[in-house]
């Protein structure tokens, strides 16, 4: 449990942004999932999260902020703040 605050920790400052294909307006072409948003704060912050564990209503379809809750532990959850950015 104490692991998993310092996990929480770490989330709760970063930013993960990750880059998509966009058309007008924002719309990505295809759609950023759990497992996607898990293999990047593997690769960029050595951070591992089990993608059932990423609480995600809907794929993300848009670029943008959101934020997105990781449970880490059965009273533990923390705020990753994701920023999809259309690649150019």
């Amino acid at each position: 449990r104490a692991k998993a605050n310092e996990v929480k920790k770490k989330i709760e400052e970063i930013t993960l942004t990750i880059k998509a294909k966009a058309g007008e307006g924002g719309r990505l072409f295809g759609a950023i999932t759990s497992q996607d948003i898990a293999k990047n704060l593997k690769s960029e912050y050595k951070i591992e999260v089990d993608k059932k564990k990423i609480d995600l209503a809907e794929n993300i379809k848009e670029a943008g902020m959101k934020n997105i809750d990781i449970k880490l532990y059965p009273d533990v959850t923390a705020t990753l703040k994701v920023n999809v950015r259309p690649e150019s």
